[in-house]
């Protein structure tokens, strides 16, 4: 029996991040959601996780906080509203696999988490 690969998706937005995970789950990822940096970083330290799609802009702990804390993370699929000026991605470019800027388009996601760390595994159910 394989496993499917794990994304942790990580918004403060419910509608966002809920349907992210159904995104990643009905292309055959298994999806764990935090709904903020705190949370995330809970995850983390406790699951297995293949990579992790982040928000930038989160209440408490953002998403910079998040890659901050983490010495060594999984490829990190940042997602953000708007176009990170210099320091911000010389900050964390070494941290990120790629970022996509909101809205983008679902099919962009699933490429960049596939592009991350392969499709997810076929167990012949279909």
């Amino acid at each position: 029996m394989s496993v499917e690969p794990t994304v942790l998706v990580v918004d403060d937005h419910d509608a966002v991040r809920q349907s992210v995970a159904e995104l990643l789950r009905s292309a055959g990822y298994d999806a764990l959601e935090a709904d903020n940096g705190e949370s995330a970083l809970r995850v983390l330290r406790d699951r297995d996780v293949s990579a992790v799609v982040l928000d930038v802009r989160m209440p408490r702990i953002d998403g910079f906080a998040v890659l901050d804390a983490l010495e060594h993370p999984p490829p990190v699929i940042l997602m953000s509203g708007y176009e990170m000026d210099t320091d911000e991605e010389e900050r964390i470019d070494s941290k990120i696999f790629v970022q996509l800027v909101k809205p983008f388009h679902p099919l962009r996601l699933l490429d960049a988490v596939a592009a991350a760390i392969g499709p997810p595994v076929d167990d012949g159910r279909d």
